[in-house]
């Protein structure tokens, strides 16, 4: 199966030349014409949301947005139509999980984790967890990890179905949270980063600011647990006449479950 993180960047007045209107075709032809089967994006707002529900027609997406109002974003999970997604929610990365808009106190933003049970087509069923960090605080990246990690937690002791998690965690491969996260800190489900197939993508940014810089940051991640092989992992760096689809480029990985 292939897996595709996607920071799409929200709309943001200040873009200027790269406003959300002059790139959403290269992200639709993205999503379109490569037959991903799980795709998380982030930084969706609802405009955004709007058309993307409009021109993905292979997909269904599954979401909540992160608040009611101001800096609406959104985390959404979209799955091929041939799978079947039988169960999803959105929880807060805060004491009141399911309280919209809930935050720690030192999170710039509200932050969540979007989360389906998904049957694939050949009847196999897998969790995804799709997730934006904090931006700001290493603090408040931790404190996010390990409530994902307590809701993964719940759910191994649940079913123990395989799972993938993805998103912008805003933090480098030695950062405290990541090494924390698959050393199995935050819950006993065990993960490994995509990236680990080619240690040297580590290398690489996922941060290409518009640009195409391919040095920098390496913030954006695929995390699969130990029921899948790592088949293949690449950073996208698809463009038009030097015209990228986001701030961010996205990451693909190619999965196999080990066990049927």
């Amino acid at each position: 199966m292939k897996v595709l993180t996607f920071n799409l960047r929200t709309d943001f007045l200040l873009d200027i030349n790269n406003r959300w209107n002059t790139r959403k075709k290269l992200v639709y032809e993205i999503i379109n014409n490569n037959d991903y089967d799980v795709i998380g994006v982030q930084e969706l707002n609802n405009k955004m949301y709007s058309d993307l529900s409009s021109e993905i027609s292979n997909y269904n997406i599954v979401g909540d947005p992160r608040s009611s109002r101001y800096f609406i974003e959104r985390n959404d999970i979209l799955v091929a139509k041939r799978h079947r997604i039988l169960e999803h929610s959105t929880f807060w990365l805060s004491d009141k999980p399911d309280k919209m808009g809930s935050a720690v106190w030192y999170s710039v933003f509200p932050r969540i984790c979007t989360t389906a049970l998904v049957e694939l087509e050949e009847g196999n069923l897998i969790r995804v967890y799709n997730t934006h960090l904090d931006f700001l605080l290493p603090k408040a990246r931790e404190y996010g990890l390990k409530k994902i990690g307590e809701y993964i937690e719940n759910k191994h002791k649940q079913d123990d179905y395989p799972a993938i998690l993805m998103g912008d965690l805003n933090a480098g491969p030695k950062s405290k949270a990541v090494k924390e996260f698959t050393q199995g800190k935050y819950s006993s489900k065990r993960f490994v980063a995509v990236q680990d197939y080619n240690k040297e993508i580590y290398t690489r940014a996922t941060l290409g600011k518009f640009k195409g810089v391919k040095t920098g940051l390496h913030i954006d991640y695929i995390f699969a647990s130990d029921e899948f092989e790592i088949i293949n992992n690449e950073i996208i760096y698809y463009n038009k006449n030097g015209r990228y689809p986001s701030d961010h480029y996205p990451m693909m990985a190619e999965l196999k479950l080990k066990r049927c």
